[in-house]
């Protein structure tokens, strides 16, 4: 399945062969233990050593003497086929040279935390099929390429939290909705400690095993309606744990589906309590003891005028969703527990005659809230003027 790893295997295995079956040398500046687990950590190294055992199967690069690891040499990990764990964390790397993984196919644990890696190259991680954990903490990225984790379907821990620590005005401020498509095992998901300030409302729908995932310090003020709804192992397991705590969370009307998600469990989700920072009266009340009915909109009317809602095409006003169809809008009007009205603005469609009816319409409107379906039916009464009447503002 993969010719170019089997290949190495195999002619590394010949070679080990040849010389009598006896185990390849452990280079002077690292200690190696049964020939499988590498250690390095001499203050002259700034770089891997060529010459590792081909048999190895963990590689260790410690730095602990202030002169941390700058760079990995291309093609230093071409002889190391059998390698399922690489650890380079707390070092000084800033690029990842493409092609770096082209022959470790077997790795499975690869850790970069704590370095100064400030952007990864499109398809760095590609020959990666079989990794299931991946640790990018505590670096300098301010984005993730298009397709950066696409060939990691295997992937179940991802973490990303911290990386603001080298760069503070390039922070990761952003996701793409399909950054995390292709990762249908991911368990566990860190995005603390970054300048997130919006997450998109698809972010989650590939992701329905997530066990823990964790949001805390970031910038975020509220999430989109739908953002959990396919967390199922999330919603019905007891160890499931959600990290929201040091976000400026704003205790107004869109609010409401985390406040309501949040507190339809028996037990907190949360490790810590994250809590109001705004509005003043709710300031540093705890998500999990708001109730929703305290909720408001700032600036947002009740009741909205007779003559609807006019913001910018495309976009609802806070606490309302606008249906719509070819033929008009329906504004719904929603405070974070209730509708208080619903208002038609439609022309009537042409009317069907039914008995003893002197009006009957239905529409079928859609929008990001979901689909709404009006009937409206105005019975005539005896005596009254069977004309078509003007479209009621009621349902």
């Amino acid at each position: 399945m993969y010719p170019k790893c089997r290949l190495v295997y195999v002619l590394l295995g010949l070679r080990i062969l040849l010389v009598g079956g006896l185990p390849p040398p452990c280079p002077p500046p690292c200690q190696c233990y049964d020939t499988s687990k590498v250690f390095c950590s001499e203050e002259r190294m700034r770089e891997i050593p060529a010459g590792l055992p081909g048999i190895a199967t963990q590689l260790f690069f410690l730095e602990v003497s202030g002169n941390p690891l700058a760079a990995i040499s291309p093609g230093v990990l071409v002889g190391l086929p059998s390698l399922t764990k690489l650890s380079l964390g707390a070092n000084a790397i800033r690029t990842l040279q493409p092609g770096l993984f082209a022959t470790p196919c077997r790795l499975q644990d690869l850790r970069l935390p704590g370095n100064k890696i400030e952007e990864l190259p499109p398809g760095i991680f590609h020959p990666l099929w079989h990794l299931q954990s991946l640790d990018l903490s505590q670096n300098a990225l301010a984005e993730l390429p298009d397709g950066l984790l696409a060939p990691l379907a295997a992937l179940r821990l991802l973490k990303l939290s911290d990386n603001l620590l080298h760069r503070r005005h390039m922070a990761l401020g952003t996701l793409a909705p399909d950054i995390f498509a292709s990762l249908p095992n991911l368990t566990v998901l860190s995005l603390e400690g970054n300048r997130l300030a919006k997450l998109p409302t698809t972010l989650f729908t590939s992701t329905p095993h997530l066990l823990h995932l964790s949001l805390a310090r970031n910038q975020l003020e509220t999430l989109p309606q739908g953002l959990f709804a396919n967390l199922s192992m999330l919603q019905t397991l007891e160890l499931a744990r959600v990290g929201l705590a040091d976000n400026p969370w704003a205790c107004v009307c869109r609010l409401a589906y985390l406040l309501g998600w949040l507190q339809s469990f028996a037990e907190p989700l949360t490790h810590a309590q994250a809590s109001c920072t705004s509005p003043a009266a709710l300031q540093g009340r705890s998500l999990l003891e708001v109730p929703q009915r305290q909720l408001e909109c700032p600036g947002a009317p009740g009741v909205p005028p007779e003559e609807g809602w006019h913001g910018d095409p495309g976009e609802d006003a806070l606490g309302q969703c606008t249906y719509s169809n070819p033929e008009g809008t329906v504004s719904v009007a929603c405070d974070a527990t209730s509708c208080q009205q619903l208002s038609l603005r439609l022309p009537p469609p042409p009317p069907r005659q039914v008995s003893g009816a002197a009006f009957q319409g239905t529409w079928v409107l859609r929008s990001r809230c979901g689909t709404l379906q009006v009937s409206v039916l105005v019975m005539a009464q005896p005596g009254d003027e069977a004309t078509s009447p003007t479209l009621p503002t009621a349902p």
